[in-house]
């Protein structure tokens, strides 16, 4: 059995303005998620796989270069490790990334 249905026909907006768009303090509660990069290797299957305990694996960063921070995958700032009161680590922002709106 069909059924025929109806669709609604929306006409676009004229253009947008500022009263518009998004109020940025309404977006405060959203969650998003923050990680911290160290650095990348790429390795064939065969060495993951024979990796043991207590064995280092070389990263594509030099000690001493900024760690990248990213939300949702894009690298939003660049940092550095700090100890924490509660003796965790933590990221000291040191630099933010301005973007375009596009990729990184």
């Amino acid at each position: 059995m069909t059924k025929k249905t109806e669709l609604e026909v929306i006409e676009p907006e004229a253009e947008v303005t500022d009263q518009q768009v998004i109020d940025p303090d309404a977006l405060g509660a959203v969650a998003v998620r923050l990680s911290v990069e160290l650095g990348r290797v790429v390795l064939p299957l065969k060495q993951v796989r024979a990796l043991r305990h207590g064995e280092v694996v070389q990263l594509d960063r030099p000690v001493g270069d900024a760690l990248d921070i990213r939300i949702n995958g894009r690298l939003v700032a660049r940092g550095e490790v700090v100890a924490t009161e509660a003796g965790r680590y933590g990221i000291r922002v040191s630099q933010v990334v301005r973007t375009g709106g596009g990729g990184e």
